[in-house]
Parts: C-alpha cells; sequence; structure tokens
C-alpha cells in the first residue's frame, strides 16, 4: 500500500473527517423547502456508505445534507434521493416510532468524547425520533446498554415532504436543547445514518466500519463552532392530574371519588450541566407494559424506564451489572438530580423519597451516585454508590463498585467491575461482593464476547436490578459473518454459536455447574430485507432438593417427603422468521419447542411455543400492530399438561396530525396451571403438614381482558393533555366473553404545560 493511501486509510478509521460549517445570521422556515439563501451557503456534506448489511460498499441511493448554525441552533438541510420514490414508507407515527419507515438519523456527539451522543431523526414527513447513543455499560432504564435509548424527548424543530425523486427534510436543533462544553470555540463529533426501508439498507456518513469497538469513535467532526449564544435554559412544568378508580368487592361495584392531584417539574440546564427538581410527581403509566408470559419464571423481568423525571441523564447512570435501575423508586414523594460533565468527568446523582417503599408502607430514602472518567479515545473508569435507607424504621441497602472499560487495538475491549453490598434488613447486618469480567471482539467477518460475573450469596441491590444472588455466570458468545456479493439473493448469514455455564458463587471452582447450555443461531439476510432464523440448543439444570423441602407427596399410605428429580436436559428449537417492512404491512413468526425444566415441582416437560404478529399501515394516519403468543407445558412422566399461556394483544392508533392521537390498547390473557404431581409417580403435591392443599401447590386458571383508550394532545415536548379509560375484566371460561366481568377501571385526565426559557 502507497504512503498515501495508508495516511487516509488511517484518517478514515480513526474518524477524522472534518467539515467546517458557516456561521450564518440568518433565518429560514422550518418546511421542507431548501429555498432561503442560507442553504446555499452551508457546508455540503455526501459521499455515504452502505453499513447495513454489509459494510464499506457504495451507497445505493445518494443523500446530501447540507448544514450551516446561526447564533442560537444548528440547521440540517438533507435530500435524501430514491431511485422508487413511489415506494417510501411514512405515516404520521407517534414520537419515536419511525423505526420502520424511511428515515435521517443525525447524531451530536457535543463533547467530542466519542461516547455518548445526542441523536435527531425525522422521516419523509417530518415525524420526529430522539435519544441518546451511548457506548457500553447497562442501561438505569433498559435492560441492555450501549446502542440508542430513544426514552428522552428533546425540543427541536423539523418538516419533511416527499418528492418526485426522494424526499426532502428540514431539521433545526436549539442550543438550549443540548449539553457541550464552556468554552468560546468548540468541535462537536457528528455522524449521520439513513434507512431505507424498502431495501433495509442502512447508509452512513463518514464511512463507519463494523469491524470496531465503537460506532462513535468513527465519526466525523463538525468544525468552526464558536459564541455559542445559549445562556441558562429554565424550565417549569406545573401539571394536575385526576385520577377516579373503580373496583368490584364483595360482588358489587364501587368507584372511589375523582382524586385531583397537582405537582411541579423544575429545570435549570446550564451549558454542561443539568439540574433538576420534581415535587408530587406524577409516575402514572401512559401506557401499560407489554404483556409476558411468566407461569415458570423463578426471577423477576426487567421493565423499561418509561417516567419522565428519571430520564433526563438517564444514560450518565449506565454501569456494569445493571447497579442503577430508577423503576426501583416505586412512588416517590420528590427528588432531585443533577446530571452533566466537566472535562473528562461525568457526574450524575439522584435523591428521591419513595413514599410506599414496602409492604408495611414505609418511606425510604434514596441516593444515587455514579462518576465517570474518560481515557484515551474511549476508554474509562467508574464508581457507583447507591444508598437506601429506611426512614421510618431500621433498615437500609448500600452498594459501592468501581468499573473500567478498556478499548485497544481498535476491535476489542475489556471491562471489568469489582463491588459488594451491605445491608440490614432487620435480620442482621451482612454483606457479599459482586465483580464482572468481559473481553470483546468487535471484528467484520469474527467477533467474540466472553464473560465471567459473580454475585455473593448476600449481595442485595434495592435501587439496582441484579434478580439472582450467590451465582457465577461464564459465556463464551462467538460470531462468524459471511457477506454476499452485491446485488446477490443471500446478502449475509450470521452465525453464533454460545456456550454458558452457572455455578454457585460459593460453590464455584469446587462444584459442578447448577445449569448450562450449548445453544448454536443461524441468521439469513436475504435481498429485500426478509429475515429468517434457526436456534438450536442442549440445555441442563440440577434442581435443588432445598428448594422443595416443604413439599410432601400424597400417598395412598399417607404422606411422604418429596424428591425432585435431580436433573432435567434436553434440546431444544426455535424457527423464526420476518418479511421486508413493506407500505402497508409486515410481519414476523416463530415456533419453538423442546425439554424444559418445570421448576415449581422439580420435574421435566415438553414445551411448544408460538408467536406471531402482523402490522398494517392502511393509510399515513392509521396504524395497527396484532400479535399473540402461546406457549404450552406437559409433564414428560405421562403427557398431561402442566401449563398454558395464550397472549393476544391489539394496537390501533389514529393520528391526524403529528401533535394529536387516539390509542387503544386491548389484550386478552388466558392462563391456566394443573396442580402441582410428583415428577416421578404422578401422586398430588402438597404444603407440608397442611390437610388442604395449599394455594400455591392448586391448578388456577386466569383469563381476562385489559382495554385501554388515550387520546393525547402533545405539541411540544413537555406540554401535553392526556385523557385515558383503562379497564380489566375477567372471566371463568377463556374467550367466553358474554361471562365477562368488569374487575376494576380507571379514568385518567392529565394536563401539563411547559414554560421554557
Amino acid at each position: 500500500m502507497h504512503l498515501t493511501s495508508l495516511l487516509l486509510a488511517l484518517q478514515q478509521f480513526s474518524g477524522a473527517t472534518e467539515i467546517e460549517i458557516p456561521r450564518l445570521d440568518e433565518v429560514a422556515v422550518v418546511d421542507g423547502v431548501l429555498d432561503e439563501r442560507a442553504w446555499s451557503d452551508a457546508a455540503l456534506i455526501d459521499g455515504f456508505r452502505q453499513y447495513e448489511p454489509a459494510d464499506g460498499r457504495p451507497a445505493a441511493e445518494r443523500t446530501e445534507v447540507r448544514v450551516w448554525y446561526a447564533p442560537d441552533a444548528i440547521w440540517f438541510g438533507i435530500t435524501a434521493h430514491d431511485s422508487e420514490p413511489q415506494s417510501i414508507r411514512a405515516t404520521r407515527a407517534d414520537r419515536d416510532n419511525i423505526g420502520d419507515e424511511d428515515h435521517v438519523v443525525i447524531y451530536l456527539d457535543t463533547f467530542l468524547d466519542r461516547r455518548r451522543a445526542f441523536f435527531f431523526g425525522v422521516n419523509a414527513l417530518g415525524v420526529q425520533l430522539d435519544g441518546v447513543r451511548s457506548e457500553g455499560a447497562s442501561s438505569a432504564g433498559r435492560a441492555f446498554g450501549g446502542g440508542t435509548d430513544t426514552s428522552p424527548d428533546f425540543a427541536f424543530e423539523s418538516s419533511g415532504r416527499p418528492t418526485t425523486g426522494g424526499y426532502v427534510v428540514e431539521v433545526r436543533i436549539p442550543f438550549t436543547s443540548l449539553r457541550y462544553p464552556a468554552g468560546r470555540e468548540m468541535s462537536w463529533g457528528l455522524n449521520i445514518e439513513r434507512k431505507t426501508q424498502r431495501t433495509g439498507y442502512v447508509d452512513v456518513w463518514p464511512d463507519v466500519r463494523r469491524a470496531s469497538a465503537s460506532f462513535l469513535a468513527q465519526g466525523g467532526t463538525l468544525t468552526g463552532l464558536h459564541d455559542l449564544e445559549r445562556g441558562v435554559v429554565w424550565e417549569m412544568q406545573p401539571f394536575t392530574t385526576v385520577n377516579m378508580p373503580g373496583a368490584r368487592a364483595d360482588g358489587r361495584w364501587e368507584r372511589a371519588s375523582p382524586d385531583p392531584s397537582a405537582g411541579v417539574n423544575a429545570r435549570l440546564g446550564f451549558t454542561s450541566f443539568s439540574l433538576d427538581a420534581t415535587l408530587n410527581p406524577d409516575f402514572s403509566q401512559i401506557e401499560a407494559d407489554a404483556g409476558q408470559i411468566t407461569v415458570n419464571e423463578r426471577f423477576a423481568l426487567f421493565l423499561p424506564e418509561k417516567r419522565p423525571f428519571f430520564l433526563e441523564g438517564i444514560e450518565l447512570f449506565s454501569t456494569p451489572g445493571q447497579l442503577v435501575y430508577t423503576r426501583r423508586i416505586a412512588d416517590p414523594l420528590g427528588g432531585a438530580k443533577l446530571t452533566g460533565k466537566a472535562g473528562s468527568t461525568s457526574i450524575a446523582y439522584l435523591a428521591a423519597v419513595d413514599r410506599h417503599a414496602d409492604a408495611e408502607d414505609r418511606r425510604a430514602l434514596f441516593n444515587v451516585a455514579r462518576m465517570r472518567h474518560d481515557i484515551g479515545t474511549s476508554s474509562l473508569v467508574g464508581v457507583t454508590v447507591t444508598d437506601r435507607t429506611i426512614l421510618d424504621g431500621p433498615g437500609y441497602n448500600r452498594v459501592a463498585a468501581a468499573d473500567a472499560r478498556i478499548v485497544f487495538g481498535g476491535l476489542y475491549y475489556a471491562e471489568g467491575q469489582i463491588g459488594g453490598s451491605w445491608t440490614d434488613d432487620g435480620a442482621g447486618r451482612r454483606s457479599s461482593p459482586i465483580w464482572e469480567a468481559e473481553l470483546d471482539r468487535t471484528g467484520r467477518a469474527f467477533g467474540f464476547n466472553y464473560q465471567l460475573n459473580g454475585v455473593g450469596e448476600e449481595f442485595r441491590t434495592q435501587a439496582g436490578f441484579v434478580n439472582r444472588s450467590n451465582v457465577v455466570s461464564a459465556r463464551a458468545s462467538n460470531r462468524f459473518t459471511y457477506y454476499g456479493q452485491p446485488e446477490a439473493a443471500l446478502e449475509r448469514v450470521t452465525l453464533f454459536f454460545r456456550p454458558e455455564r452457572l455455578w454457585t458463587h460459593t460453590g464455584f471452582g469446587r462444584d459442578g455447574a447448577l445449569e448450562g447450555t450449548e445453544n448454536a443461531n443461524v441468521s439469513f439476510r436475504l435481498r429485500g430485507d426478509w429475515e429468517l432464523q434457526a436456534r438450536v440448543a442442549r440445555d441442563f439444570v440440577e434442581l435443588d432438593p432445598g428448594d422443595y423441602a416443604l413439599l410432601e407427596t400424597v400417598t395412598s399410605s399417607g404422606p411422604q417427603p418429596y424428591v425432585p428429580l435431580d436433573r432435567v436436559s434436553g434440546p431444544t428449537i426455535e424457527l423464526s422468521g420476518s418479511t421486508p417492512i413493506y407500505q402497508r404491512f409486515d410481519a414476523s413468526a416463530s415456533v419453538g419447542g423442546g425439554r424444559v425444566a418445570i421448576f415449581a415441582e422439580g420435574g421435566e416437560g415438553s414445551a411448544r411455543s408460538v408467536s406471531a404478529s402482523v402490522a398494517l399501515r392502511p393509510n399515513p394516519s392509521v396504524r395497527l400492530a396484532l400479535g399473540t403468543s402461546y406457549e404450552r407445558i406437559d409433564r414428560v412422566l405421562d403427557g398431561t399438561e402442566f401449563a398454558r399461556t395464550l397472549l393476544p394483544r391489539l394496537r390501533a392508533e389514529f393520528q391526524p396530525t403529528r401533535a394529536f392521537f387516539l390509542r387503544s390498547i386491548v389484550e386478552y390473557r388466558a392462563e391456566r396451571r394443573s396442580a402441582l404431581r410428583d415428577a416421578r409417580t404422578g401422586d398430588p403435591l402438597r404444603i407440608g403438614g397442611d390437610l388442604d392443599p395449599f394455594e400455591r401447590t392448586a391448578a388456577f386458571a386466569a383469563n381476562g381482558m385489559q382495554v385501554e383508550l388515550l387520546a393525547s394532545f402533545e405539541p411540544t415536548p413537555g406540554t401535553a393533555a392526556f385523557l385515558g379509560y383503562g379497564v380489566s375484566f375477567a372471566e371463568t371460561d377463556a374467550f367466553a366473553f358474554d361471562r365477562l366481568t368488569r374487575m376494576n377501571d380507571g379514568l385518567f385526565l392529565k394536563l401539563a404545560y411547559q414554560f421554557r426559557r
């Protein structure tokens, strides 16, 4: 390779592409028409390259981006050329729901730290998508770290319009919606991404490659920024809510009197820091969490954070090991939060008083702090401290941990964490460690991720999400990827192979593994954005007799101590596929089955599962989504049914304008489980010493429907009117419908207005 070519390649890999943008004292109208004089003087960005499904190739469609800035905002004008403009996918979707449509996303790394970026997306009709992209660590609001979090909302203007040659979008991002370092002159990181749904292709600027430990580290750089006019941003959001709940008690329907409430959120936004406070916040859920099948689950399930107060700067609380999980603060009386960055150090602190922290209805004070310091281009070290102290009596839980993420060789990162918890819940003081080690290679054709994580026997985190203690888990994930030639029918094949093992923390290095799996997953991406996947695995689990010590087998000769199976193992298989995102619909489906452990009775089961979904878009204002999940587990002993769950869900949206929409969600749950039985003989089980079966061992069925209706008017983030109604029904026979009994309901009204200066 010639020296010049080598230097250019190194410059591209380091993300050193620089664009100097002009400062213009101009005024433009955000209308999707780039006809003002400022656009002719703007800097031009083109030369997009493909990132999905194969990186480094020339983009199939041309994209041109013009950028300039005024004293108070930065402007982007994007012309997305398309050889088949009639096939562009775009609807008047609700905010952040444009992932299945043609759209463009702008990533602004305002601190130029290559670790975090604000992103702003727009579809062909100007509907907005926004949030924060971060590199590495588990999120305080999501189950996995890294990637993008669309929960935060920022105030910005956008407009889009289809054209005869594609579409044009115009974006104005005020500096008051951003945080950046104090200083007269600065440079920002920039990545731009375009998704063409007809092909499923993603094009990027600059030429970001898959063989890298960081997406943002390969970004370009905007230079020429100086004398930005932002000042201190002051926000005040008073709000009022009214709830009218109803419930059935002793066969009679009773409705409570209207329960009005008022509160306020406040924010001071400095250049690089934000101070937030809330008093009597409204944390009611506007949308219920999607139903999940839980009949054979042993541990708590993660639910994402959706509440506005927690979302500002939530990415700065990200830690390995999920040590911060803000949904632990269930019903705050009030709270305050400081988030921001000074130089190379990020700081995040949250304090809140939870009104109903436990079964005894006691209050608890939460203090959560996270500090992170950047090292080099992409590495960092961090410290996390959390404290939950009961205010109305004794009891506390404290966690402290240090972590580091070291990126090296372009493709690799090593991450580690070590810490512990100290707990006193009235039964004595105890402590335990938590630790983690991870090594990752993100290569184009070959990658791996190896992890070894430990959670001590008495480790507790009442401000985080660690759903299982006294375990050591190991996994070795290996990925192999084949890329087809341009225009080929098979665009990409990816094979994952991942063995896993789990031991007790107290027996690690001495005892055998309690659980494990060897699984392989192969996915095929076909031209036109068809996806097919197959997964095969062999799982095993050792059953602990101590978990069943209270159970007895009821035999003809009297009760006998129950002895569960020693071990359950066997193969499982799952097949799934999805269609392209067509203009009017898309669909996906999966089927699976195999050997599973029946944890409630310590036995062996055969599981079958089916899930399917279809999304319909008959016109730009109407969106329908219908999905269903089905699972049945039979006993291997005699083929009888242990449990069955059927969970259909319908979501319908009508959105005539970007600010106003109507939504309905209907979900039905038909769930049943038979009485527990001896896994060896089939005899009934009961709780030892009881004359009658305890509720835990008896058969049960739960059939019912939940309906949610919502009318929303939200012209800008923070200013909104919500009118909602939710009702739940129950019935004895599944899907009888004519015998549905209303069990509880609620009418909900919320009015909020955000003052901003």
